[in-house]
Parts: C-alpha cells; structure tokens; sequence
C-alpha cells in the first residue's frame, strides 16, 4: 500500500485552481481560516478526484474508507449543495454540527474539518449516520488531529487484500 507523502500527484482529476482572494473571500463567508495544506492544494486543483482515495478511520483498524473526492470552493455551488461553501446548508439540512466544514459526503456520512477543539488548526472527523440510536443521529471518529496528518494517512491500492481472497472459481483444467 502506497501512503500520500508530499504535494505532488495529489490529484487524480480536478477543477481549475483558485486564487488567493477566491480564498480569503471562502475564509470570511466560512467565519474559519482554513489549513494551510488545504489551501495549497486548492491551489493546484480546486478540489476534485483524489489520487489517494483509502484511508483507515481509525488507528490499527483493518477496515478502510474510501473517499473519491475532496471538495474545492465553490461560489455558485454555495446554494445548491456544492463544495465547502455549501457546508452551513448540509448542516442545517441533515443535523450536523455547526462548527465544521465538510470537505466531502453522501449525505449519510461526511468528512470535515472540525473547529470545536481548535479555531486554529482544526481536526478531520469522520461524522456517519448511526441508525441504531433513537437519540443520537450523527456518530463520529477522529480520524487525524490536524488536516496535515489526514493527508498522511491516505492512501492508494486494492481495498481487498489479495492474500486473503479465495482462490477463483473458475473452470477446472482439463
């Protein structure tokens, strides 16, 4: 398996980059100063298709998560559920918390950066619907303490581990 090491090939596809006041405009509209990794990747792609899809929730786990995309800023996306401007309409509309910024989901399961802790550098929490409680919709794992160590802990390769399949069942030899 093959983990995220640095800025290069990031990105599998993406949208156009983004400037510095495209940015610093996101920043006020979000109230939040967003990771200095995240921006430098915006500034390569303004979000989009991840090279380095995999990650492990949580530490020593054996089961991964795979997430395709990560979001960019998206001015008229902001209205209609599109991007991380459209964080504080997927708040309202499903019950999350309000001091997040969701980075990408599919409406039963979403990761953010998480501002409650730290205003500063936020962490990534992976926040998923919990359909067994009858109190508590939203269930959540910290994945890493920080976007940089997020970036760290994706990966690319096989979800399946090839060691641990069956053998085909294909047609016996003659």
């Amino acid at each position: 398996m093959e983990f995220y090491k640095g800025k290069c090939e990031f990105w599998d596809e993406g949208e156009k980059p983004i400037s510095d006041l495209e940015i610093s405009i996101a920043e006020e509209k979000l109230g939040v100063k967003l990771p200095q990794s995240y921006i430098e990747l915006l500034k390569e792609h303004n979000g989009g298709i991840l090279k380095y899809p995999n990650i492990f929730l949580e530490e020593n786990a054996k089961e991964r998560f795979t997430i395709p995309e990560i979001y960019g800023i998206d001015f008229e996306g902001e209205q209609n559920g599109v991007g991380i401007l459209a964080s504080k309409y997927w708040i309202n509309e499903v019950g999350l918390p309000e001091s997040i910024i969701i980075l990408w989901g599919d409406y039963h399961s979403w990761i953010t950066l998480n501002y409650e802790e730290n205003t500063e550098n936020p962490s990534v929490v992976y926040f998923y619907e919990d359909y067994l409680s009858d109190n508590e919709k939203w269930k959540q794992i910290k994945i890493a303490n920080d976007f940089d160590a997020f970036l760290r802990k994706l990966s690319r390769g096989s979800i399946l581990d090839p060691k641990k399949l069956k053998p085909s069942y294909g047609r016996k030899k003659q």
